[in-house]
């Protein structure tokens, strides 16, 4: 931390084994999946490092609060494989997307894009069906299917609404789904 901190505030860094002292002019894009503000008041991480890092703060939620997202990512992944391999580009069945929007994701994006690629990699037709996806390990093929998803939102969504009388944003964020999902549901 203290040689990053030190290139940050000069410029200035030596190749690893090498004695010459370099110039760097650039600027740091840095992501993490921890809470910073804490590892610092902890003492695992620079303060003076975490104030020169932090300029501009960029909070990206997690996949499974960004349902939306997926079928958009998805179908960049799955382009992004097919030129990659140059292969024709795979396409994803409504039951794949409702699969894959139904998924926690706990490995968030890079768990989506190695999936697609896996998915990509096995793939014997131009259109994925369910069948076609591996989901992460722990994960029941029986429970993945989007029927029983909708049992489980159903009951869920009923047990949340009896019980108390939140607003719709509220209950699709306990949920983990968005809140067109929740009105949709309602709908049914």
């Amino acid at each position: 931390q203290s040689k990053i901190l030190r290139t940050l505030q000069s410029g200035e860094f030596s190749r690893v084994g090498g004695n010459e002292t370099l110039l760097a002019d650039v600027r740091i894009l840095a992501a993490t999946n921890k809470d910073l503000e804490l590892c610092v008041k902890e003492g695992l991480f620079r303060e003076d490092l975490f104030y020169r890092l932090n300029v501009m703060r960029v909070h990206i939620p997690p996949l499974r609060k960004r349902r939306e997202d997926i079928k958009l990512l998805a179908e960049f992944f799955l382009r992004r494989n097919a030129e990659q391999k140059k292969a024709p580009k795979l396409r994803l069945s409504s039951d794949s997307i409702e699969l894959l929007e139904s998924y926690r994701w706990p490995g968030n994006v890079r768990e989506l894009e190695n999936t697609l690629y896996r998915a990509s990699l096995l793939a014997t037709a131009d259109v994925l069906l369910p069948k076609d996806i591996p989901l992460g390990p722990g994960s029941d093929p029986d429970n993945s299917k989007p029927e029983n998803n909708q049992l489980a939102i159903n009951e869920a969504l009923e047990t949340l609404i009896s019980a108390t009388e939140e607003e719709l944003g509220q209950a699709a964020e306990k949920l983990g789904i968005s809140i067109s999902k929740l009105k949709e549901i309602l709908g049914k």
